[in-house]
């Protein structure tokens, strides 16, 4: 296990966005790039990533932009984070024989269950405007 990437992070905090303002439509990647200020070329990575996982979908176009696949309620900060990183929780232990498997398994759990909530579960953590963000990693 690594840990969570800048891509993890930010696609979250970009499906986040979406879901926030999905009453305006669709949503441009450069809006989401300016207002979180997010790179947005890296950020279009991103959202091409999270598309091809059935979590964002596209409209080309004028008025097109990017929009959530499916309920805010069945998209988890679990699916985004593995959508882009991979999972967050995987290990190897190659030929040896490593007794505290049990232990590594039940701290994959506990991992995987903080993370395997709804992204509509992160209104509560919202006290501030978006413009107010600080990003640390």
């Amino acid at each position: 296990m690594a840990g969570i990437s800048t891509k993890g992070i930010y696609g979250v905090v970009a499906t986040f966005y979406i879901y926030k303002h999905q009453e305006h439509g669709t949503i441009k990647s450069v809006s989401i790039a300016k207002e979180m200020d997010l790179p947005q070329n890296y950020l279009e990575q991103i959202l091409l990533i999270l598309k091809n996982a059935n979590i964002l979908k596209s409209l080309r176009g004028a008025k097109g932009g990017y929009m959530l696949a499916k309920d805010a309620n069945t998209i988890t900060v679990l699916d985004i984070i593995e959508a882009l990183d991979g999972s967050i929780c995987d290990f190897e232990t190659g030929d040896r024989e490593c007794g505290l498997i049990d232990f590594w398994d039940e701290k994959r759990g506990e991992i995987r269950e903080k993370f395997n909530i709804p992204i509509t579960s992160l209104d509560k953590y919202c006290n501030k405007p978006y413009s107010n963000f600080v990003y640390m990693i």
